[in-house]
């Protein structure tokens, strides 16, 4: 029995008993209906704030017990579900040989085409697991998709020592438990032999040739005989042969064999393509310790380049909503990917001081000097840490609605659902991990319904964010594609808020600017404030009526206050509190 639900009395055992049993109760239904997962975080905050203040206390642990079991069943569910959804959607409706291979280029399954194709030819499956390949060209540019250094797009890779081309596609990293989590890349392998045919239709639309020869080429495809696909279609062989030639020269292909696995290979990058594809690219490259760092560009690829971070959980700002304005200033704006998000490989460990020197290797590929930095919200941790360790990489810093350190937070202002995740922190650590990862499977499951009940406790320009179903669309979007990897990286940087950053931020000897709203319901004013008195010459504004979400409303002219800032060195003395001007409406 957890202490504090028994009593002395009867009737008081019974309603303890119930109340136990009740908790209890809600801990398994949230591991089958992850939706439910913000009454149980009520639930369990609500005994948390009923128990006395004692570390090391045994009247957690049972309730820690019951949520690692629950933890094990959802864990167990979402991996069958992410299993299923994998091999549902590529495993079972391709009949091309097919890998599944890990991160360091092991098989971790097959399918049964793939064992025989594997047993004896230019690629081998060993008994340890690894690919063995005849063309070290190959190999060296699957070992490129499959560190996400070349994207996350569907990629074809062409062996023409081998005729044989690969068809890979970087897989979404699930969170769940045994060997789905560690699929990195699905791989495909085409080769002219193959017999599930594109049609003529499709061959004539992507590669552009004409109608007689999309037929010669469909049928090449399918019986790989240019004299049974001449009498086919009822012309000469050496017709047959002319359009041969002509198709080859135009798919830059040397053999039969290369042409017909490029054109299998290109069409069915084709159908796996998505109907509408996001109109923004994500770019990567290779830092000196092999991580890959990714970011996205908008704006005037020739403007002044502005550097910038998103909130903690990487879904906001959705930036194609300013691309047209970022061009009409002149801007170069380059959202920079943290690791574990997007493609940015995770990192073990990290702290928010650890995010510089990263953004100087970005820096000198893109061939930037000293850009300016905006950081939005979880952002900003890593924006000001860089700017104190590293005082010659930015030329100036912006901060809005950003996240404060722990010693500045305010428990008593903060939303109800963060204030209650913060309450099981404090409780125990385990408590706010486990309820965590029940959370984040009900997020992942059902966005809405999470984003519905933290609009409850929000201020009412959030609240109208949040319930406009463009900006609610964008964000949920967004929220997926930077969870490519995996969304426990919230967990982790949730954690990493609750330590001291370990940084003087007295050192940044940029100029900074700091707006928050005032009526900000996840990280106060009062406390952002506190933050800006930290910081040598930080201009601070308090937005009135704004809270959170403010970044659709005043972005703009806080990035043209930003960019305004003088270059004079701060005032040392520390802050200048100003008003803030009316935001856009």
């Amino acid at each position: 029995m957890l202490s504090g639900m028994a009593a002395h009395s009867g009737e008081q055992i019974v309603s303890g008993k119930n109340h136990h049993d009740a908790l209890i109760g809600k801990i398994y239904d949230t591991s089958l209906m992850p939706g439910d997962w913000v009454d149980l975080l009520d639930t369990i905050a609500g005994w948390a704030g009923e128990q006395p203040d004692a570390s090391g206390d045994a009247s957690v642990e049972p309730l820690i017990s019951h949520l690692e079991r629950a933890v094990r069943s959802s864990s167990y569910i979402h991996a069958l579900e992410d299993r299923n959804r994998i091999l549902n959607s590529m495993y079972h409706q391709m009949p091309w040989p097919m890998l599944m291979l890990d991160d360091q280029m092991q098989v971790l399954e097959c399918n049964p085409a793939a064992h025989r194709a594997l047993a004896d030819g230019p690629v081998q499956l060993l008994a340890d697991g690894r690919l063995r390949f005849r063309d070290g060209e190959l190999r060296r540019a699957l070992k490129r998709v499959n560190t996400m250094a070349a994207g996350r797009q569907v990629q074809l890779l062409n062996s023409a020592r081998d005729t044989l081309t690969l068809l890979c596609l970087p897989v979404e990293k699930s969170d769940a438990p045994g060997p789905v989590a560690h699929i990195r890349t699905i791989v495909w392998m085409l080769s002219g032999h193959h017999v599930v045919m594109p049609s003529p239709e499709m061959l004539q639309s992507v590669f552009n040739i004409t109608q007689a020869e999309s037929r010669l080429l469909h049928l090449l495809c399918k019986l790989g005989n240019l004299q049974q696909s001449a009498a086919l279609l009822s012309i000469s062989v050496h017709t047959a042969r002319t359009q041969l030639k002509s198709t080859m020269a135009k798919l830059n292909a040397s053999s039969q064999v290369q042409l017909v696995s490029q054109a299998m290979g290109h069409a069915l990058v084709q159908t796996a393509q998505p109907e509408q594809a996001p109109p923004d690219t994500e770019y990567t490259m290779n830092l000196p310790d092999g991580r890959v760092l990714s970011w996205y560009e908008y704006g005037d690829p020739k403007g002044r380049p502005l550097l910038t971070l998103d909130n903690l959980g990487g879904a906001v700002p959705d930036h194609t909503l300013f691309d047209d304005w970022y061009r009409q200033q002149g801007l170069r704006v380059i959202l920079v990917i943290r690791p574990g998000y997007g493609l940015s490989t995770a990192r073990r460990g990290m702290q928010f001081r650890d995010l510089g020197p990263d953004l100087r290797a970005l820096c000198g590929h893109l061939n930037l000097c000293r850009p300016s930095m905006a950081a939005y919200c979880g952002g900003g941790p890593y924006a000001l840490c860089a700017a104190a360790l590293e005082p010659d990489l930015f030329d100036r810093l912006g901060l809005l609605a950003t996240t404060v350190p722990i010693e500045h937070f305010e428990l008593d202002k903060l939303d109800r659902i963060h204030a209650m995740f913060l309450r099981l922190f404090r409780r125990d650590p385990r408590l706010f991990v486990l309820v965590g990862r029940l959370a984040l499977r009900g997020v992942q499951r059902a966005p809405e319904k999470y984003f519905s009940r933290l609009a409850q406790s929000l201020c009412p320009g959030d609240q109208q964010v949040l319930n406009d179903p463009d900006l609610l669309a964008r964000l949920i979007r967004r929220m997926r594609q930077s969870h490519f990897q995996g969304a426990r990286i919230i967990i982790d940087e949730y954690l990493r808020l609750q330590q001291p950053w370990g940084v003087d931020l007295s050192q940044i000897s940029i100029p900074v600017l700091m707006w928050h709203g005032d009526d900000d319901r996840v990280i106060s004013v009062g406390g952002a404030h506190a933050l800006a008195r930290d910081i040598p010459g930080a201009q601070f504004r308090a937005l009135p009526g704004l809270g959170r979400f403010l970044i659709y409303r005043v972005w703009q002219d806080f990035l043209t206050a930003l960019l305004a800032l003088p270059q004079a060195a701060p005032d040392p003395h520390g802050t200048s509190a100003l008003h803030a001007p009316s935001p856009r409406s």
